[in-house]
């Protein structure tokens, strides 16, 4: 195993890689506490299990994508658990998502766990992920009133929500056929060729959620 930690240096980073010295003996171990982006993808070259601290003062996500690409198995380190990035971070899907608040026993197993091509998610990250999720499907949409009619605007959100043309009839107390216009007429303004085209320009916009 190559592992190469990424944080900046303190007592605690020096802990912790101490830690991995006892628990890896026959694994190289790399500490990287540079915000040389040269420097850490040199380090990275050879490495197959990387930990980064996504407090680095650096541009995390960009040096997350780069080992990514790579096929590395990157792991972050978390330790505040309001920080910015980490819904971001999320959505990378990661090898492994590590709070500071781990145990050694635990940590060790992380990272062979990682290192086996398993997943590994601290526990006590889980309610922030969730609280995250319902937000992210809570927050309120932006209707584009400008461009599209009350109407269109209700097949619009239907159509997100997977409802054949009949279904929106339905509900919208409309013809078959009176869905059948407005759907075209919102594929005309979007300028996309389906209804998947329209629900996805639709959510890159944040004009609804899911």
């Amino acid at each position: 195993m190559n592992i190469l930690l990424i944080k900046q240096s303190s007592l605690v980073c020096d802990g912790i890689f101490g830690l991995l010295k006892r628990h890896f003996p026959n694994s190289k171990l790399t500490l990287c506490n540079t915000n040389d982006l040269t420097e850490i993808y040199q380090h990275g070259e050879e490495a197959n299990v990387i930990i980064i601290d996504i407090k680095m003062n650096i541009d995390v996500q960009e040096v997350i994508d780069h080992f990514q690409v790579k096929d590395k198995r990157v792991v972050a380190w978390v330790e505040d658990l309001r920080d910015r990035q980490l819904p971001e971070i999320f959505k990378m899907d990661l090898s492994g998502y590590i709070y500071y608040e781990i145990d050694e026993e635990t940590l060790i197993k992380a990272i062979n766990q990682v290192y086996a091509d398993q997943r590994f998610f601290h526990s006590q990250l889980s309610n922030r992920l969730l609280d995250i999720y319902i937000q992210s499907q809570s927050d309120q949409v932006d209707p584009p009133r400008d461009l599209m009619s009350e109407r269109e605007w209700e097949v619009l959100q239907l159509l997100s929500k997977g409802y054949s043309n009949i279904k929106i009839a339905n509900e919208l107390f409309l013809s078959d056929k009176t869905v059948k216009n407005y759907v075209s007429s919102i594929l005309h303004k979007l300028d996309v060729p389906d209804r998947t085209g329209a629900v996805l320009y639709a959510l890159r916009k944040r004009w609804v959620n899911l």
